[in-house]
C-alpha cells in the first residue's frame, strides 16, 4: 500500500511539472521511411483531478491538428491515464506505469476505422525545461508511424 501510495505522488509531481506554455518540434516517420517535421505550441493547466493539455499543430504536408490530452493518476493503484481527443474525434485513454525515475510509459489499444490499432507513448523529463514524447502507431501489429515530439518551456527562468 506505502508503494502505490508514493508511486502516486510521484506521477502527480511529474503531471504538476506539466503546467505552463510550451513550444514543441515535432518529427513524424511513416512506415514507409518518409520523414517530415512540424512545430506547435501546448497549454497545460491544473484541474481539479488532473492536467489539461491543449496542443495545435502543424506538420509540413498535412493539415493543421489540434488535441487536448487529460493527464491524471488513479489514486488505487498508481495507473496513469492519458486520455486523448485528437483532431478527428478519437478518444483514447493511454494507460501505463513509471519504468524509470523520469520515463512513463502507457497504452493504448483498440479499433478506429474497423481496424486493430495499439498505440504506445514514451514520455520522458530531459531536464525541469523539456521533456520528450515518442508515440509509435500499430495497425494489425505492423508499424504505421512513430512520432517524436520535443517539449520546451517558454517562458525559461521564471
Amino acid at each position: 500500500m506505502f508503494q502505490k501510495s508514493l508511486e502516486s505522488t510521484k506521477a502527480e509531481e511529474w503531471l504538476k511539472q506539466l503546467v505552463d506554455e510550451w513550444a514543441v518540434g515535432i518529427a513524424m516517420k511513416t512506415s514507409e521511411g518518409k520523414v517530415v517535421a512540424g512545430c506547435g505550441e501546448m497549454i497545460a493547466k491544473k484541474e481539479e483531478q488532473g492536467i489539461t493539455c491543449e496542443i495545435n499543430g502543424h506538420i509540413e504536408g498535412y493539415e493543421d491538428y489540434y488535441q487536448n490530452d487529460f493527464w491524471t493518476v488513479d489514486g488505487t493503484d498508481s495507473t496513469i491515464h492519458l486520455f486523448r481527443l485528437s483532431s478527428d474525434g478519437q478518444i483514447h485513454d493511454h494507460r501505463g506505469q513509471w519504468i524509470d525515475d523520469v520515463t512513463i510509459e502507457l497504452y493504448w489499444r483498440g479499433t478506429f476505422e474497423d481496424q486493430e490499432q495499439e498505440e504506445h507513448i514514451t514520455a520522458k523529463w530531459v531536464t525541469k525545461n523539456q521533456f520528450e514524447i515518442k508515440e509509435t502507431n500499430y495497425s494489425k501489429g505492423k508499424l504505421l508511424l512513430t512520432t517524436d515530439y520535443v517539449f520546451k518551456r517558454k517562458q525559461l527562468g521564471e
